[in-house]
Order: structure tokens, then sequence, then C-alpha cells
């Protein structure tokens, strides 16, 4: 079992687990406003539903991922998918909006202790700069790769067997993402349990007490990483809540809405296969400039037309410009980091993204009240064409961040 561990390669497995894991989730987010409208919920209630989603991570990711630092990733990864699991299970228990709502917020807390373990430990395998960026690249692509093939699958059973089905099959989806995580988890307790011993007794955690906003400190460009990051998820999880709300005041079946978002996510499928030749090639920050610049300009062309073949390539064009923008952004935070920070900044990162994620869609269901769905694709195109002024970051300065870390011990994981 080793041998075929270390011939695979941890990276590999945990990408794969991740697969699956995004797979089951990413195929009930269009569930969510679909069922949503069965229960009488409309566009500004949706706002509410998706903040919920967040709420929870919003504002214990810091510490989570100060938690990760001393104790490792692979754990808290499983344990994540069995929560995930039941908060997806529970519309089907429970179809009512009791049931929902508790869903979107056990579900919402489950899937970013995942992704949050699964960011520190894809970037924390290897102390090389570039195979450091290939291993977040892979595991950023199986999370694509899970946004393209769950919610066609999620449409498909919504249409046949109903949507409470859909939620539980995609539930048990996700739970299946804990069995490849397993055989990681048995050799981290074999590689701790042949360190014992040998290791001095571990020193203090760090700076101790509730201070977050310390990570600033580390680096003065992360600000802005965050800022990236926070803008690319918004448009994200925006798109995924609104379009289908748009998509059926202009008389789409969940089916196509299901194919329409697995087309947007195909784009970022298919943009990180050149991720990292074209930051390499034109430089990360230019790169993200024009991606956040052109995903605002899709958003404010989207509700001009009602053309399906417009408002599909639209969807795919969504989909390469939000593709690039989130894992160069990861990327970016974890090489400005400390090494013995990148949980924390990762997770602090990921509060961050999270306080937007509740913020931003009770801010955009004032909008819809006011203006209805169209309204909302406008505000968010502004949104992102304003932030891309905030967004610059020097090209060197993630690698003058490496050479002024201490060296450390790099050829293992620290999980």
């Amino acid at each position: 079992m080793t041998s075929l561990l270390s011939r695979i390669g941890p990276a590999r497995i945990a990408a794969v687990a991740t697969f699956i894991f995004i797979t089951g989730v990413a195929g009930t987010r269009p569930l969510v406003p679909l069922h949503g409208v069965t229960l009488g919920i409309g566009a500004a209630e949706l706002g509410v539903l998706v903040a919920v989603f967040a709420l929870v991570s919003a504002f214990l990711t810091t510490t989570y991922g100060r938690w990760l630092d001393r104790r490792g990733s692979i754990g808290a990864m499983i344990a994540s998918t069995a929560v995930t699991a039941f908060g997806l299970l529970l519309p089907a228990l429970f179809p009512d909006r009791t049931g929902l709502y508790l869903s979107q917020l056990i579900a919402g807390s489950g899937m970013t202790g995942y992704i949050l373990a699964g960011q520190k430990f894809a970037g924390q395998l290897s102390g090389d700069l570039r195979q450091r960026e290939r291993n977040v690249a892979q595991l950023t692509m199986c999370v694509a790769l899970g946004g393209l093939v769950g919610p066609p699958v999620a449409g498909l059973i919504g249409d046949t067997l109903g949507f409470l089905v859909a939620f539980s099959v995609l539930a048990i989806v996700s739970l299946c993402a804990s069995v490849p995580l397993l055989f990681l988890l048995r050799e981290e307790g074999r590689r701790r349990a042949a360190k014992a011993g040998t290791d001095p007794a571990p020193g203090p955690a760090g700076q101790s007490g509730f201070a977050p906003l310390r990570v600033f400190g580390y680096h003065p460009y992360l600000g802005r990483s965050f800022l990236i990051s926070a803008l690319v998820l918004m448009g994200k999880d925006l798109y995924i809540a609104y379009f289908p709300l748009y998509a059926i005041q202009v008389g789409m079946s969940a089916t196509v809405i299901g194919a329409m978002i697995a087309l947007h996510n195909a784009g970022a499928v298919a943009v990180r296969v050149f991720m990292l030749p074209l930051a390499r090639m034109f430089g990360k920050n230019l790169v993200i400039l024009v991606t956040v610049v052109a995903s605002g300009l899709f958003f404010l062309a989207m509700p001009l037309s009602a053309d399906i073949r417009l408002l599909a390539a639209l969807s795919l064009a969504l989909g390469l410009s939000l593709g690039l923008g989130q894992p160069l952004a990861m990327t970016t935070s974890i090489n400005l980091a400390p090494r013995d920070k990148v949980g924390e900044v990762l997770g602090f990162r990921l509060s961050i993204n999270r306080i937007t994620q509740v913020l931003a869609p009770l801010s955009f269901a004032a909008v819809a009240g006011l203006t209805g769905v169209v309204g909302i694709f406008f505000v968010i195109g502004g949104t992102m064409l304003a932030g891309a002024f905030r967004i610059r970051i020097p090209d060197t300065a993630e690698v003058e961040a490496q050479q002024a870390a201490p060296r450390r011990d790099t050829g293992r994981s620290p999980d």
C-alpha cells in the first residue's frame, strides 16, 4: 500500500478525493434556488439563503486554519465530508424551508472545512515554488472538474426523480470522498509513529489570542490577494445563485440550466490547463487583472439578452475568466505567507471570502427587491470593475517572500 501511495502521490490522491467531494456539493448548488422556487422562495429571499451557506465559516476559519497548522489536514478533510453529506441530506429529510436553511448552514460549514484543509495540504506538500503551484493547480483542476460533472447530473436527477432525491444522491457522492483520504490518513499515522521520540517536543503554537488582523502584517500584499479571491468568489457564487432564476424567467428547464452551469464550469476546467503557462508568459498580475475586468464585462452583458446561444457563450466566458482568478490568488496567498502560518493565512483568506459570501448576497437581495434579477448582474459587474483598480501585486513579490523565508525541511508534507 505504501508503494502504491508513493507511485500515485499524496497530491493526486487528495485531488481525486476533492473531485468526488466537489461533484456532490457543486451538484446541489443549482438545486438550491430551483428547490427554493417550489417552496415559494423568490429572488430577494434567495440572497438570505445563499448567505446562510457561508455564515458559520465566516467567523471561524482563521482559528480553524491555525488549528490545521498544528494538527494536520487529512483527518479534518475526512470529518468535513461527513458533516457536508449530512447537511446535503437534510432537504430530503425535512422538505421545507427549515430543512433547506439548515442544509445550507451545515453543508456550507463542512465544505469550508474541507476546502481549507485541502488547500493547506496541497500548498505545503513541497517547498519548491513551482511544484507547490503545480500541486495547487492539480487540486483546483479537480475542483473545477467536480463543478463540471455535478450540475448536469443534479439537473438530470432533479428533472426525472425530483430535487429531494437529487440531494440524497449527491450527499452520498460527497461522503464517498472519504474513501481515498483514508489511505492518506493511514500513511500519516505511520509517519507520525515513526517520528515519535525522535523529534523535540512541540513548542508554542505561535502567537496566542484571537487577533486575526495580524495576518495583514505577514506581507504587505496579502490584503490584495485576499481582495482578488473575494471578488472572484463573489462573482462565481452569485452567478450560481442568480443565473438559474434569470434562466427560469427566459423559459429554461432544470436540465438546460444544469447544462449551462456545467458549461460555465467547463470553462474553468479548460482554462486551468493553461493557467501556469499563461502566468509565466504574461505575469500573474496581468493575467489576474484581465480576468477580473473581463468577468465584470461579461456580467454586464448577461442580462441584455434572452438568447440561449448568447447566454451559453457568456456562461462559458465567465467560467474561463473566473476559473483563472481563484487558483492564482490562492497560490499568491500561499507564497506570500510565512511557512509556519500557511493554515492561518488561508483560513483568514477564506474567512474574508465567506464574509463576502454572507454580505454580498444580503446586499444583492435588496437590489433584487428593487430591480429584479436583471439588476443583480449589473451591480456584480460594476463591483468587479471597481475592484480591479486595487488588485495589482508585483510579479516579484512572491519570489522575494520565498527567498526571505527561513529554510525548512521541504521534502515532505508537514501534515
